[in-house]
């Protein structure tokens, strides 16, 4: 029959309409990529950039007066070599930054030890008016411990490293008292440098950590934003697909002419309709587990707050009743569409939103001082009240209700359910 085969046709665009729909349901915008710790890896580069040039510097000028040093012999060769060598590797890891850590690590742990071989095993101390070796090598230890280790090492090197220096200088000059005031200079510039170096790069890197964390703090929050303006649409476009294949069972139905035609179109508009409570079911609401008031009040302080509204949203008393997440997450939607309404339509003013705990549930409250609106008179298609505060609210077993005059508007989402029910 043409009825019967108009009614299939139709059935058959009916179902390829809810599948299309089905499919946009479980995509998701994916989530910005920040790199992390992204900051403070450009930091430790330009610290070990600057470690590289300032050590190459440094790294000549000791050498030119170790070989100027009287007390330096053939006998220090394999110490010099490894110390200028150890030294040079970690030049060219800073440099290319590869290996970085292990270059560093092994010069500023490879540095006392000579330092105290040179105390122990020289006899011959230099005159108070010229400086030895190690002492153009003391803030570069420093600046590797700075690249490679930990704040406490750090701190360990700037400080023990000048006091086992001076310790030295005071033992070479069999304590006389022209080296003290040489050696009390050279340890408070040693001491003041690498001291410096360390809190700067602390610094550096706390301000890195710093923005790292806002960074990470900001994606998170445009994602969370993200991901309800993206269910919102999507809620939409599922509601207009819906709109057409109930309509087109309906009509298929008022067109049907026999007992078969009008099964036929009574299962379509079933199939839609079942279709969309499965999608209302498992969208971003998870499962429906029992969750507290205090929870509620949270997520609707977020989402205030995600709207640019200066308000404050008190926690209500008795912040342990538990209502279905269905229906919290229902009342949180809601409440976000009518906030944003105030702030679009009554520009915010006088906005508040109140939260109050029912004996078996919650009422949320949100007014403004706005010119009101003539609910009767909002055009079929816009879905901003009738479908993501009516229907969204009564979906879940909640009520609505609105209040509009020319003093403003009161938005009244509400959920208490049964004593049997979870």
């Amino acid at each position: 029959m043409p009825i019967e085969a108009d009614a299939k046709r139709s059935a058959r665009r009916a179902a390829a309409t809810i599948d299309r729909a089905w499919e946009q349901i479980s995509r998701r915008p994916d989530a910005p990529h920040a790199p992390h710790g992204y900051t403070g890896a450009l930091i430790e580069r330009a610290i070990q950039i600057i470690a590289a040039i300032g050590t190459s510097v440094s790294g000549v000028q000791a050498a030119i007066f170790t070989m100027r040093d009287s007390t330096v012999g053939w006998e220090w060769a394999p110490v010099i070599f490894a110390v200028f060598a150890s030294m040079g590797a970690m030049v060219i890891a800073c440099l290319v930054g590869r290996g970085v850590r292990l270059a560093c690590g092994v010069f500023a742990c490879l540095f006392p030890v000579a330092l105290v071989i040179w105390v122990v095993g020289t006899a011959d101390a230099v005159s108070p008016e010229r400086e030895p070796w190690p002492y153009f090598i003391l803030s570069l230890a420093t600046i590797a411990a700075i690249v490679a280790f930990p704040l406490p090492w750090q701190l360990v090197s700037a400080i023990g490293i000048p006091t086992v220096f001076a310790v030295g200088r005071i033992l070479h000059g069999r304590g006389a008292a022209e080296y003290w005031i040489p050696v009390l200079y050279d340890v408070s510039i040693a001491l003041l440098l690498g001291l410096a170096f360390v809190l700067i790069a602390w610094m550096l890197r706390g301000i890195a950590a710093g923005v790292d964390d806002a960074r990470s703090e900001a994606v998170s929050a445009y994602t969370s934003a993200t991901s309800i303006e993206s269910a919102e649409r999507e809620r939409l476009e599922v509601a207009t697909l819906m709109h057409d294949s109930v309509l087109a069972a309906l009509i298929a139905v008022s067109r049907a002419e026999g007992q078969r035609e009008r099964e036929l179109g009574v299962s379509m508009a079933r199939d839609a309709l079942g279709r969309l409570a499965n999608a209302e079911d498992e969208m971003v609401v998870g499962t429906n587990e029992p969750v507290r008031a205090v929870r509620v009040t949270h997520e609707v302080r977020e989402a205030v707050a995600q709207l640019g509204a200066d308000i404050d949203v008190e926690m209500p008393h008795g912040a342990s009743v538990e209502i279905p997440a269905r229906a919290a997450r229902a009342l949180v939607l809601a409440t976000t569409q009518a906030v944003a309404n105030a702030i679009e339509h009554a520009d915010g003013i006088g906005l508040a939103v109140e939260i109050a705990t029912l004996e078996r549930g919650i009422r949320i409250t949100v007014r403004d001082e706005g010119p009101g609106f003539d609910l009767a008179a909002i055009p079929i298609d816009r879905l901003g009240i009738r479908a993501s505060i009516f229907a969204r609210v009564a979906a879940v077993g909640g009520q609505a209700a609105i209040d509009s005059s020319s003093a403003g508007t009161i938005v009244t989402l509400s959920y208490e359910g049964k004593e049997d029910s979870q």
